[in-house]
């Protein structure tokens, strides 16, 4: 089964393509990076999948439903990280979470001191946003991602800012959901280094195309070398 399916989808934004009839599958509990320059298409992908975005033409199916409708069943059964969490400075890290309570059904108290715990929050769980540093906003972001188990994690730039333990432990965090939950996960960075620790397939993609799919065992150890490979032999 696939998790995510792209038939010829193609978006723009006024005159500008910022994806030229992007097909492609991703199977039920892979771990795919997308691996792209900024302005490859990558983020327009990613709101595609979110229901951020709506294709202007072409198919794009995830979990099973049409994404084009965005329902609520749908949305409810995807994490997104991003790189810029939204987050309200005047609520607690624990009320941030209780305001899920209301989208993904069947969140309880226990469930979200858990994931708390789980993100290294759970000291700081009663605190407002406003004095979290940029690396406790991030882990709160993983929470609010997290929370509810997903079947599909959505990791958009998600190391931006993170020092090296926030990097190794976020790294540590999706490996162990992923095992755990049996989820899907796509990971967008440009951190090629940490994409490569974590996924087990790759899709290149350059100026809104596809240029390649490739499985983690079928590249040597250098992600960045077979990127930059890929991209310049489409040039």
């Amino acid at each position: 089964m696939s998790a995510v399916v792209f038939e010829n989808v193609v978006k723009r934004y006024g005159k500008i393509t910022a994806l030229d009839s992007v097909s492609f599958e991703i199977e039920d509990g892979s771990c795919v990076g997308l691996v792209g320059v900024n302005g490859a298409g990558k983020t327009t992908i990613i709101k595609i999948i979110s229901g951020i975005a709506l294709a202007d033409s072409g198919n794009a199916f995830v979990l099973g439903f049409d994404a084009k409708r965005r329902k609520p069943e749908m949305l409810a059964k995807i994490g997104l990280i991003s790189e810029s969490p939204s987050l309200y400075p005047f609520l607690t890290g624990r009320e941030h979470l209780r305001l899920l309570q209301n989208v993904k059904p069947g969140i309880s108290d226990d469930d979200i001191d858990g994931i708390l715990d789980t993100v290294g929050l759970a000291g700081r769980k009663s605190d407002k946003v406003s004095g979290y540093s940029f690396g406790m906003k991030q882990r709160l972001g993983m929470a609010q991602a997290l929370i509810g188990k997903p079947e599909l994690l959505i990791l958009d730039e998600p190391t931006n800012g993170l020092d090296p333990v926030g990097i190794r432990d976020l790294r540590t965090i999706v490996s162990d959901f992923r095992e755990k939950n049996g989820a899907t996960v796509i990971i967008s960075s440009h951190n090629l280094h940490e994409v490569g620790l974590l996924c087990d397939s790759y899709i290149f993609i350059d100026r809104g195309k596809i240029v390649d799919h490739a499985k983690k065992e079928e590249l040597g150890s250098d992600l960045e070398r077979e990127f930059f490979k890929r991209i310049e032999k489409e040039s």
